[in-house]
């Protein structure tokens, strides 16, 4: 595939001003919708194939999650796109002051293969809101999912408007060296960093969503019996293949044997021992993060789980005993296995967060409303929840994005179409009065009349 040719045609097709129509943009929209539901069963089915994952997980966290989104689009893209009138000021007395926003243009959306069909639609869906033509190149990690959505997309969409490229690293690269009008990446930092460089080339404004060791800090106050469900519940997740997933679980020395306890009784119930149970947990996406993760459980402390199984690349719910020296801590975890920390002082371990690169999440399990104001203020991170995991993902009406480390700039609802626009401030004014004292000659006299009206 030509790619200089395709970026052209959809540059082209873009300046003659149809993607502007918000008739236009929300007809795309219910295109997009229609896709996912008449063919939901064949997505979720291609999801199995590549990583085990089960049905009523492929659909919650990758189907409804995406529908609910397009919807909340629908609803609202008419006011989104409305100018918005700005205030101005006695410098540029008198004016009307409004920003536009405008649609970037032709943007690409590089998706990883974790959550390959919501990573893949939910930034789409704000390129379609705002304006844009967008190509979209899914992980080759995922060959049945992408090559099924890939599929479906080039089938509903004209390729100067919207086309799925789907293929190996070869395409990216070579998509990457095209000048377009917006990036927007999900992924690791290693790639993120390649993706950055690349945009820098161009001078391309990107969006990098990104991850990190997301921390779960449980208090000595929590609820234990709910932090240990809703912690192994957020691993749990297509097995902790989640960029929010909790990475570590930081818990208070005087709660840690409970925290335990609890978090045995929580996996027998999540995983339990029959076969159906077993299958119903995702598999890890292939051997080579399986033998990563299986040396990592071979070489650690463990207090729960740690069983494996080559064959099907399956991996229990696996808790072990770490420090922040530990191997464990070194990078994501990206699977089933929780190490565990545990802290005496809030404040010291406040310290030793901050020192390290930013998360993409952050949980902190406790009912003290002075804690949560201190964690939240001092320690920097992306977003999060107080007494949940995972579930700030959910509403349309937070940003999701990461922060240093974790990356840069944030989507899901207005924030989508935000991030696919450009604000366009425009100063009017009007020909008369035309007020003389800004125009030279500048003479002292209206120099003090000057500092006299402004200072």
């Amino acid at each position: 595939m030509n790619y200089t040719w395709l970026l052209k045609s959809q540059k082209k097709f873009f300046y003659t001003g149809v993607t502007c129509d918000l008739t236009f943009r929300k007809r795309q929209l219910k295109k997009l919708r229609g896709l996912i539901t008449e063919n939901h069963e064949q997505l979720c089915d291609a999801l199995e194939q590549d990583f085990g994952k089960p049905k009523f997980e492929a659909y919650g966290a990758e189907i409804a999650t995406v529908l609910k989104e397009i919807d909340f689009h629908l609803k609202n893209v008419d006011k989104w796109a409305k100018p918005v009138t700005a205030n101005g000021s006695l410098l540029t007395f008198p004016s009307r002051n409004k920003i536009y926003p405008q649609p970037r243009g032709t943007t690409l959306i590089i998706s990883p293969w974790n959550y390959p069909v919501y990573l893949s639609l939910m930034p789409l869906i704000g390129a379609i809101s705002a304006g844009n033509c967008a190509i979209l190149k899914p992980s080759e990690l995922v060959p049945n999912i992408s090559g099924t959505l890939s599929a479906l997309i080039n089938r509903v969409f004209g390729q100067e408007y919207i086309m799925a490229a789907n293929g190996g690293v070869e395409i990216s690269k070579a998509l990457l060296k095209e000048k377009f009008d917006y990036i927007f990446f999900t992924g690791s930092n290693r790639v993120g960093k390649i993706v950055m460089r690349a945009a820098a080339e161009n001078l391309t404004p990107l969006t990098l969503e990104l991850g990190g060791k997301s921390p779960a800090i449980v208090h000595e106050d929590a609820d234990i019996e709910i932090a240990a469900r809703r912690i192994w519940w957020g691993k749990y997740l297509n097995a902790g293949q989640t960029c929010v997933a909790p990475d570590y679980v930081v818990v208070h020395e005087d709660v840690r044997s409970d925290f335990i306890r609890e978090s045995r009784k929580v996996i027998r119930e999540f995983i339990g021992e029959d076969e159906e149970m077993l299958n119903s947990m995702t598999r890890i996406l292939n051997r080579e993060h399986f033998n990563r993760l299986k040396e990592l459980v071979d070489h650690s402390y463990v207090v729960i789980g740690g069983e494996s199984d080559h064959d099907t690349r399956y991996i229990s719910l696996t808790l072990v005993k770490s420090a922040w020296e530990s191997t464990e801590m070194d990078d994501e975890i990206f699977g089933p296995i929780l190490p565990m920390i545990t802290f005496k002082d809030m404040d010291k371990l406040i310290s030793r967060l901050q020192e390290m690169p930013s998360p993409l999440a952050l949980y902190l399990f406790t009912s003290r409303n002075k804690v949560k104001q201190k964690v939240i203020r001092k320690i920097p991170f992306g977003g999060g929840c107080i007494n949940e995991t995972v579930s700030h993902l959910g509403t349309p009406h937070l940003p999701f994005g990461g922060t240093g480390s974790s990356g840069f700039g944030t989507y899901h609802g207005k924030y989508s179409f935000q991030t696919f626009s450009h604000l366009k401030s425009i100063l009017d004014k009007p020909v008369w009065p035309d007020l003389p004292y800004r125009y030279p000659p500048y003479s002292n006299k209206k120099f003090s009349l000057f500092k006299k009206i402004f200072s």
